[in-house]
């Protein structure tokens, strides 16, 4: 059979033209799904950036809420639903500064303060700034007071330290000796005796701070720091002081009339101390406390004082440094102790200095120490002494029969360049004197070249393996220089003394003397962890390698004072809570720092969705509370649903007083957007709109103006030039994260 097979053309083309189309339509849609599969993530990046920010909105609110009124021991709890993303900590990257000036017409900047290098720059341009003091905060649940007790200590006394609100439960004190560890709970208001006669050293860790005593032999004198220290000059209202069995004296100073309160197991008294009429006589007041057992003894005060402890009244036994009334230790005015004995007065100049004080006067040749009787035998109070030029001045328990260095003691011995307890120059004028002397020299940092000369002779190099150096004096001026990071020394004179021990990172001095309008680089007496790892970065807080945020004070010259505390700046370090998810591009995050909650989407650009808190009004007031939030040791991260239990710890006063600049800086990337952001009403002021950039022409906006600088993370607490109620305090936060199944 035959077929004629006859080839269709139409029937070919239009099949053709159907698989042609097939493949177009397929094409068409295969791009619409690559041009829609963007829009459909960041879609569902918003839906993930919007959910989160409304649940850590109300976190931010409720952690303000504790941090604000809260008492030790309350907690909130925040549960966080992820979609896509995983909730993980950021140790490094959270971090946010305040600075204030305590004097008109000072600025005060910071920067750097983040970085975990070795080194800090500061800006204040209107006085030539001499030295600057660093106090690591210890911030951080993971982070313990560490105290060095030296060898020669004979007894240590020490009970906590109360702040605004301490915590309700016991403190942890883990004690070292020789790779041994004893373990201690401490509770509040109690006191701990250690005997550490033949021992030697060992270290103290403790979750809390503590008021902590060194006792040598049969005791002596030291002046204490108040709970609630000024940052302006020292002086406070409140003191908690760990005393041993027996007699003990207490001497409280005062500007005006002052009621004294005393008050622990003992009964309670007031007693009031009133002015005695005379011109240039402060007010003072001496109290006795006789104890069968060691105790807690708490003062407090209705004015700024000063209080000098005595544990042994005999005389011949017991000394102090005095600070002068601007708080450092080199100064021109002193409000001197009303107690019988002999004041030291130390000039560090080359020049002769005069000194006055109501009635009488002397002076002092250069680079020497004088010794005269006092108080005045016609003066009743507590002479205040004047000198021509910056001075050092204290105070001796003399008697009639032991005199001037042959007082036994424990005293600081106050470095002459920074005119603090540390420093890098230190000059020791020794008398003629029947007991032994020794000068013992402790490191504040991690490497310094020591040198003693002139009377001295002794040369060695202090690291963090060996610390410390002791050398014995005799009849001459020796000057000590440490060349590298700052040292302090403690002056033994014979085998009785008592001081008040400070943590191992409180007051790192730093001399400065330079004025300079731009920014002024310095040392930070601590090892640089910069490029570390994280890991590294926490085991370098815990042991104390790294301050874990930090308070620096900023020494300069104001009127006729070399050394008054011009203004004080204050480094936090708080670890982020960060939400990460990705939209069409990976990197995105919603986080939480310091009060704040930001995020980076869209693009990556910085915005802030709930800015930090803080309190500002009526008038010039301004107060704000840091929430520092860290994750305990078993908190977990991942992409489950989450449950944060944030505990109160603890809330301190950082700063209560008048200020006359206060200043707000954040770190990267969210810094400038919190800036500018923080500014709330700014838009509105006429004066702004005229004269944008120009703070000293804003006359009609009270609040946070962003620094005119160009892309600035800081901004400032505008009060039209009206001195501010300022107040400054931090939370510590602990939060346990645990995931529910």
């Amino acid at each position: 059979m035959r077929y004629d097979l006859v080839r269709n053309e139409e029937a070919v083309s239009a099949a053709v033209a159907t698989v042609m189309l097939f493949g177009g339509v397929l094409s068409i849609i295969g791009m619409m799904m690559i041009s829609m599969i963007p829009v459909i993530e960041e879609l569902q990046g918003s839906v993930e950036r919007h959910d989160m920010s409304a649940q850590m909105t109300l976190m931010a609110t409720q952690t303000a809420e504790l941090s604000e009124s809260g008492m030790p021991g309350d907690s909130t709890e925040v549960e966080l639903i992820p979609i896509d993303g995983e909730i993980i900590w950021d140790k490094t990257r959270g971090g946010m500064w305040y600075s204030a000036t305590w004097f008109e017409d000072n600025s005060l900047r910071m920067r750097g303060a983040f970085d975990f290098d070795d080194s800090i720059e500061i800006r204040h341009s209107e006085s030539e700034v001499k030295s600057i003091c660093i106090d690591d905060l210890r911030l951080g649940p993971q982070n313990p007071y560490i105290y060095s007790i030296p060898s020669w200590v004979d007894e240590v006394l020490f009970s906590a330290s109360p702040g605004l609100a301490i915590p309700l439960g016991p403190i942890d004190i883990d004690i070292y000796q020789n790779g041994t560890k004893q373990e201690l709970s401490l509770a509040l208001d109690e006191s701990h005796t250690l005997d550490l006669q033949d021992i030697g050293e060992l270290t103290l860790k403790s979750s809390h701070k503590l008021s902590l005593l060194f006792s040598m032999g049969d005791g002596g004198a030291t002046v204490v720091s108040a709970n609630d220290k000024s940052p302006v000059d020292n002086t406070g209202r409140s003191w908690s002081i760990p005393l041993p069995s027996g007699q003990s004296q207490i001497h409280v100073i005062s500007d005006i009339a002052n009621q004294v309160r005393i008050s622990g197991d003992i009964s309670t008294t007031t007693s009031y101390s009133l002015p005695s009429g005379s011109s240039r006589i402060a007010v003072a007041s001496t109290h006795t406390i006789d104890l069968q057992t060691s105790d807690v003894i708490h003062v407090s005060t209705s004015a700024n004082s000063r209080l000098l402890l005595r544990t042994n009244i005999d005389g011949g036994i017991g000394s102090a440094p005095w600070p002068s009334n601007n708080g450092a230790l080199l100064g021109h005015e002193f409000n001197t102790p009303a107690l019988t004995g002999e004041l030291a007065i130390t000039n560090p100049q080359s020049d002769s200095v005069t000194i006055t004080w109501k009635g009488g006067g002397t002076s002092v040749p250069g680079q020497s120490t004088s010794f005269i009787s006092w108080p005045p035998a016609s003066i009743d109070g507590s002479p205040i002494i004047d000198a021509s030029s910056d001075i050092f001045i204290s105070w001796y328990a003399s008697s009639s029969t032991i005199m001037q260095q042959n007082v036994s003691s424990v005293t600081l011995v106050s470095a002459h360049d920074t005119g603090a307890s540390s420093g890098n120059t230190f000059y020791h004028h020794q008398s003629e004197s029947s007991v032994q002397h020794q000068l013992i020299s402790s490191l504040q940092g991690v490497l310094t070249n020591f040198n003693a000369s002139m009377s001295a002779n002794h040369s060695t190099i202090l690291t963090t393996d060996s610390p410390t150096t002791a050398i014995t004096t005799s009849e001459g001026t020796s000057k000590i220089v440490a060349d590298g990071n700052p040292i302090r020394i403690h002056h033994l004179s014979g085998g009785n003394g008592l001081i008040q021990a400070m943590h191992d990172g409180e007051q790192r001095c730093v001399a400065i003397n330079v004025q300079a309008s731009g920014w002024i680089t310095t040392s930070l007496p601590w090892q640089s962890f910069s490029g570390r790892s994280e890991v590294d970065l926490v085991n370098g807080w815990k042991n104390g390698y790294h301050p874990a945020s930090m308070s620096i004070s900023v020494l300069g010259v104001e009127g006729a004072n070399s050394y008054s505390t011009i203004g004080t700046a204050w480094a936090f370090h708080l670890s982020r809570l960060t939400y990460e998810f990705s939209s069409s591009i990976m990197g995105l995050e919603v986080a939480y720092s310091g009060g704040a909650v930001v995020t980076n989407h869209p693009e990556f650009n910085a915005f802030v969705v709930s800015p930090p808190s803080d309190r500002g009004g009526p008038g010039p007031r301004f107060a704000a509370t840091i929430p520092s939030l860290h994750p305990s040791s078993n908190s977990l991260s991942g992409g489950g649903k989450m449950t944060l239990d944030i505990e109160l710890e603890h809330r301190q006063s950082l700063a209560s007083t008048t200020a006359y600049e206060v200043r707000r800086g954040w770190s990267s990337p969210y810094g400038e957007a919190i800036a500018q952001g923080s500014a709330d009403g700014l838009e509105s002021s006429e004066d702004w709109t005229i004269y944008p950039g120009r703070i000293d022409l804003l006359t009609d906006y009270v609040g946070w103006v962003p620094d005119p600088s160009y892309g600035t993370s800081e901004s400032i607490w505008h009060t039209n030039g009206v001195a501010i109620q300022f107040t400054l305090q931090m939370s510590s936060l602990t939060v346990d994260v645990r995931e529910e199944m």
